[in-house]
């Protein structure tokens, strides 16, 4: 489940496309087709607020190495796509850790999700390096 969740993430907040997403909660489905989270979230096919709005709250009663793997794994991607200039993958990621749960703050202050909160500010006086070792370090935390 903290795989579905981090991509839904992602998607939610204009990382990615639904591709993942839609992969992995198909895959989770036929394994529990019994599941009336997963129906309901097949269901919604391309709402991704809905989709949010059933799993994001999910965040904070997950494991949060395993969730953090995941949605870092999943950043990590876009990013190595370029999908969009730094300083809006940096906007974005910093959306998106103000969604995560506050309560009962696990996400706020411990690494490397608090990177999402400041890695794009050497942007503001021109040091792009800077700025790609942090991601590049927030990537890198939950890798062996």
């Amino acid at each position: 489940m903290e795989k579905l969740v981090a991509l839904c993430y992602i998607w939610a907040f204009g990382l990615s496309d639904k591709n993942d997403y839609v992969s992995e909660l198909d895959r989770l489905f036929l394994e529990n087709p019994e599941d009336d989270l997963l129906l309901k979230l097949e269901e919604l096919d391309n709402d991704r607020a809905a989709a949010w709005a059933r799993l994001g709250w999910l965040a904070d009663r997950l494991n949060i190495d395993v969730f953090g793997k995941e949605l870092f794994a999943a950043l990590e991607k876009v990013y190595r796509e370029n999908r969009f200039p730094l300083a809006e993958f940096g906007s974005r990621c910093y959306e998106l850790w103000r969604a995560l749960p506050y309560h009962p703050y696990q996400y706020e202050h411990i690494k490397p999700f608090d990177t999402l909160t400041y890695a794009d500010d050497p942007l503001s006086y021109g040091d792009e390096g800077q700025s790609r070792d942090l991601y590049e370090a927030a990537f890198d935390y939950y890798k062996e």
